[in-house]
């Protein structure tokens, strides 16, 4: 799984989320107010908002140093690997094999240290992501009140609707106001 498609997941279980509970919370009354929906297109605001952008784009430049990363060590250990298979018949049985078991575990080290970089950049992915919903949250809150809304849905859970319903565009719009770019900070998980 990429992080993109880590990230558009994400963003579309925590965006479902959020407008259930609207949903939920605007129903809580003890007599239940006509339905007045809003529609907004998240997947669209995931991919034409900047910080959103920024983050794919930087997404995007961690995945390919990732896979640089990889390409290299692989180049490494088959380096490694034919100088050993080339030592074995110049070695004692036993130091081949303690050769071996060094080599084993320089494989494992390295496949270790990628998986790690990877965790540590889907760390780093959601936690940019969850910037991006909270600085989301009160734009779409906003929205919905300006608009005497009290449901609000994803596009993508519909099947149509008017198009005077649709305030994807103005979300973009506030969420590139508020927050024009977002840096990615991968951390070392321990």
């Amino acid at each position: 799984m990429t992080g993109l498609s880590l990230v558009r997941k994400i963003c579309v279980m925590l965006a479902a989320a959020f407008f259930v509970s609207q949903a939920l919370l605007s129903g809580a009354g003890a007599q239940t107010p006509p339905a007045v929906i809003i529609v907004v297109d998240m997947q669209r605001v995931q991919d034409q908002s900047a910080a959103a952008k920024s983050v794919q784009t930087q997404i995007r430049g961690f995945e390919t140093k990732l896979q640089e990363q990889a390409k290299a060590a692989e180049e490494k250990l088959k380096t490694d690997e034919l100088a050993l298979k080339q030592q074995k018949t110049l070695l004692s049985p036993e130091l081949f094999d303690e050769k071996r078991r060094a080599f084993e575990a320089q494989v494992g080290g390295e496949q270790q240290k990628l998986q790690d970089r990877q965790r540590d950049m889907q760390a780093a992915v959601r936690k940019a992501q969850g910037t991006l919903l909270q600085t989301l949250e009160p734009i779409l809150k906003q929205l919905l009140t300006e608009k005497g809304g009290n449901i609000m849905v994803d596009r993508r859970t519909i099947l149509t609707a008017s198009d005077n319903l649709d305030v994807t565009s103005t979300v973009i719009e506030r969420l590139d106001k508020k927050l024009p770019a977002l840096k990615v900070e991968i951390v070392k998980q321990k």
